[in-house]
């Protein structure tokens, strides 16, 4: 088995500058740290800051993978992990860094599609770029594709079931971020074909009552609610929810909100009936494929024996990524254009969770068949599949 690295580079932003402006006249001409068959990864992370938790999480998961994967084992690969400390400016800045100065052969991250954004100018025209984000839409001709289910999909799924059920009036409280407003423009065009009732309210990320709006949305006597926010947004949300006596109304949120620090801080006010649209291996004895089931379990055990606690579903959907990255180096070789032609190319890849397809138009994978909607049981902690009838 040959040899891996993980070099931990979770340097203040003010020192990320420096070496980012060092870096800034490296170009195209200097040879790939790949060309002697060793190849470099530039992992963006938000070790310190609000996402912290997910972060150190994403970093378990690389090293469980690296421990754990068959297809990891044919390829040398060393991490350089940079801390985004989750802000938009640490996230450009360890692009600049890991592109410019480290001349890594790809790049994993940003994780957020707020710090994705501030990123995207340099990872757009650098090295391969993979990103777990549904959220982010790469455009054609650049190098970033995204590795999870898409983000219309996801909502497409979640429309569905409402559909399936017999749900008509759909209230969404969606935030003013990338997450939320992605979801308002995918519903709209969903419901072109649906035809249910949907209304919209609209929430900041900080706000921290939403009572105005959901008083609107409850006017409208929904049978179905959709909360398209993450992390303390989507746990106002939860608690208005419940304030308002709206707790019993079916609810669906999106699957950021599956981390067991969001259960445990909305515990007392989780609706009775919680849904998410994620992979269906989020539940493997469910997969018919008994080879990935068995490497779902492997991978849960695996990470709750390094970290202590089992993985979120948030935490697992990466793993995709790292088999991702590990092929194209395998089949690229370290060389961009290559790399690019190999993703491009691929179709039905298979990873863990998600079935990706790609075109040199089309980076951001498959639009269709990547999700069903589960049960989460606060009561019990537990998942099951959803019941459309």
């Amino acid at each position: 088995m040959k040899a891996y690295q993980s070099k931990i580079l979770a340097t203040a932003i003010a020192g990320v500058s420096a070496l980012a402006m060092a870096g800034c006249g490296g170009g195209d001409d200097t040879a790939s740290s790949g060309a002697d068959g060793n190849y470099q990864v530039g992992v963006i992370l938000p070790l310190t800051g609000p996402a912290s938790l997910i972060g150190t999480d994403f970093e378990s998961a690389l090293k469980v993978f690296q421990d754990i994967d068959p297809d990891a084992q044919d390829v040398d690969i060393e991490y350089v992990v940079c801390d985004d400390e989750t802000t938009p400016e640490g996230a450009a800045n360890c692009a600049r860094k890991l592109v410019q100065q480290d001349q890594v052969d790809m790049v994993f991250g940003p994780i957020l599609g707020g710090t994705f954004e501030a990123a995207k100018a340099v990872l757009q025209a650098g090295p391969p770029t993979i990103t777990s984000s549904p959220y982010v839409d790469p455009p054609a001709g650049s190098s970033v594709f995204t590795a999870s289910g898409s983000a219309i999909d996801l909502d497409r799924t979640t429309l569905e079931y409402a559909k399936a059920k017999g749900y008509q009036k759909v209230a969404v409280l969606a935030a003013s971020d990338t997450t939320g407003q992605t979801a308002v423009d995918n519903l709209n065009e969903l419901n072109e074909e649906m035809d249910l009732d949907i209304t919209v309210e609209t929430m900041a990320p900080t706000d921290v009552d939403v009572s105005a709006q959901l008083n609107r949305l409850k006017n409208t006597d929904p049978d179905y609610v959709y909360v398209a926010a993450s992390g303390a947004a989507a746990g106002v949300a939860l608690k208005g929810l419940d304030l308002l006596g709206m707790s019993d109304i079916p609810t669906a949120m999106i699957w950021s909100n599956t981390t067991s620090s969001f259960f445990e801080a909305a515990q007392d006010f989780l609706p009775t009936d919680l849904e998410f649209a994620v992979a269906p291996s989020w539940l493997p004895d469910e997969l018919e494929d008994a080879e990935r089931a068995q490497q779902v379990k492997d991978f849960q055990a695996a990470f709750e024996k390094e970290t202590g606690a089992a993985p979120s579903f948030v935490v697992q959907g990466v793993y995709d990524s790292f088999q991702l990255i590990s092929s194209t180096l395998e089949e690229g070789g370290g060389d961009k254009q290559k790399m690019l032609d190999y993703l491009s190319g691929l179709t039905d890849f298979q990873g863990l969770n998600w079935t990706l397809s790609y075109s040199d138009e089309n980076h951001r994978g498959s639009d269709t068949g990547n999700y069903v909607m589960m049960r989460y049981d606060g009561a019990t902690g537990s998942w099951s599949l959803s019941d459309p009838a």
